[in-house]
């Protein structure tokens, strides 16, 4: 075995792919750094439904009241999986049966 694919084998000298994510809004800082093999497909996705910033000031110009909102912000890295095959079909729900008689 040659030196080169041995030390491919372990890891050594393999090319790796380096992936970086950075979100900042309004003072909040993520981050997120990847290195993975690039023969696995992957997906990156950032998700920010709700990014909302507010300054109330008064009559002389001065900073009142300030508002931040951060909502369900969403920083995923994964892997691509092939799909296990087709879907199964949805469930058979049983037809409702009486079960209650009333008294007389």
């Amino acid at each position: 075995m040659a030196i080169k694919e041995f030390l491919n084998r372990i890891g050594i000298g393999k090319k790796k792919q380096v992936d970086c994510i950075q979100v900042t809004l309004f003072g909040l800082d993520i981050k997120v750094t990847r290195v993975t093999d690039p023969e696995i497909p992957h997906e990156v996705t950032v998700v920010t439904p709700r990014a909302e910033y507010r300054e109330r000031y008064n009559g002389e110009n001065q900073l009142v009241e300030k508002e931040i909102i951060l909502n369900s912000i969403t920083v995923v890295h994964a892997p691509r999986h092939p799909l296990a095959g087709p879907p199964s079909p949805p469930p058979e729900i049983p037809v409702r049966s009486i079960n209650f008689i009333p008294k007389e």
